[in-house]
Parts: structure tokens; C-alpha cells; sequence
């Protein structure tokens, strides 16, 4: 069983940031795809303040799923 946990705002960014390079685009690209400016997809990957609609789509732009899980509550994840 793979053990997840919260992560930092900047690790977030560089996760968000990482895999937005495996998919092969530019803070630019992915900016437009979100409707964003450039400096926002920046601010997100530095781990600045961004809304939550812009960093999920963000992950999403960039092949990942996302699941929202209240505090202290406990998921187990099964692979498919």
C-alpha cells in the first residue's frame, strides 16, 4: 500500500511543475490551457498563493487525478 501525505505549497509547486515538463509544455501552454496569465503558472510552481480551481486544474492539465480528502480522515488507495 502506497503511503500518501499532505504536502508544502512549494512542494506542490514543484510536483505541479515537474510534471507539467514530463508532459512537454511551457509555463506559457499550460497558462493558456488554464486561462491564466504566465505569472500565475509561475506563482504556482514557486508555491505562492493561487486558487484551488487553478492549482487542480493545474495537476489535471497535466495528466493527474485529483481527490480532495477532509483532514484527518483516512483513504486507502487501490491500484486499478
Amino acid at each position: 500500500m502506497h503511503q500518501m501525505r499532505a504536502v508544502t505549497s512549494v512542494e506542490f509547486g514543484q510536483a505541479v511543475r515537474r510534471a507539467r515538463e514530463r508532459r512537454g509544455l511551457h509555463q506559457a501552454d499550460l497558462a493558456e490551457r488554464l486561462g491564466v496569465t504566465r505569472m500565475t503558472v509561475s506563482r504556482l510552481e514557486r508555491g505562492g498563493a493561487v486558487s484551488m480551481e487553478t492549482a487542480i486544474r493545474a495537476l489535471s492539465e497535466c495528466g493527474y487525478e485529483t481527490m480532495v480528502v477532509p483532514k484527518f480522515s483516512r483513504v486507502t488507495v487501490e491500484g486499478r
